[in-house]
């Protein structure tokens, strides 16, 4: 039994000389929307990475709904959605086979998984491109696709580093329309540059500096 969805006990990360974090304690509760700031190079997307399983800690302890992120990976990622800087589309496949692709990954059984992609699909407004291959869709388009790839198998904890990036006005409002949907029904750790736009989807924020946690505010 787990009573956090993230919990991250003296965790720390270490590039050479370089202290990416340091002893880094917190507990994200269940269903609490983050927003995760502070400078470049504070810390907020190493600590997403570990949490997301993407990069291992150097010390320390990290658990996902009760699952260590390191001795229990493969369960963490069945739980979780990531999305970082890096597409994880295929550049061969269409919007729709990549989507199918990662829902068989999943194990996702063939009605579910139709139903799926027709609901992520049109979560992210690319009706239009599901059959156009990853490699010739515009940066804002592919990064629609991979969060629609986030999606598909339905995760409990949502990890989004930098989701607005190169994404027009319309776009980004479209998607946050969706993250309101989805409050009180997944804990998600955003972290971005667009805040002023999300103030009515956090009900807490953490701020990084220096590798460590700066501030842990809760909204009222």
């Amino acid at each position: 039994m787990f009573d956090y969805a993230v919990e991250c006990k003296d965790v720390s990360k270490q590039y050479g000389t370089l202290r990416a974090l340091r002893g880094v304690t917190i507990n994200i509760e269940i269903g609490d929307i983050v927003a995760v700031s502070g400078h470049n190079g504070a810390g907020k997307s190493t600590f997403l990475k570990i949490v997301g399983t993407h990069i291992s800690s150097s010390s320390g302890n990290v658990k996902v709904l009760g699952n260590d992120t390191t001795k229990d990976r493969s369960k963490v990622r069945r739980d979780i959605g990531f999305l970082g800087h890096t597409s994880f589309m295929y550049d061969e496949l269409t919007v729709e086979e990549n989507l199918r692709f990662y829902g068989v990954m999943f194990s996702i059984e063939r009605p579910t998984l139709d139903k799926r992609i027709e609901e992520v699909i049109e979560y992210v407004n690319l009706e239009r491109y599901r059959h156009t291959a990853a490699k010739k869709l515009s940066h804002g388009l592919r990064k629609r696709a991979d969060i629609a790839r986030v999606f598909i198998h339905s995760p409990k904890v949502l990890i989004l580093d930098e989701p607005f990036s190169g994404l027009d006005e319309k776009s980004i409002k479209l998607l946050i329309d969706g993250f309101k949907s989805q409050i009180g029904k997944i804990t998600m750790l955003i972290s971005s540059h667009s805040f002023e736009m999300m103030n009515s989807v956090f009900n807490r924020t953490l701020m990084f500096s220096e590798g460590k946690i700066l501030k842990n505010d809760r909204v009222a």
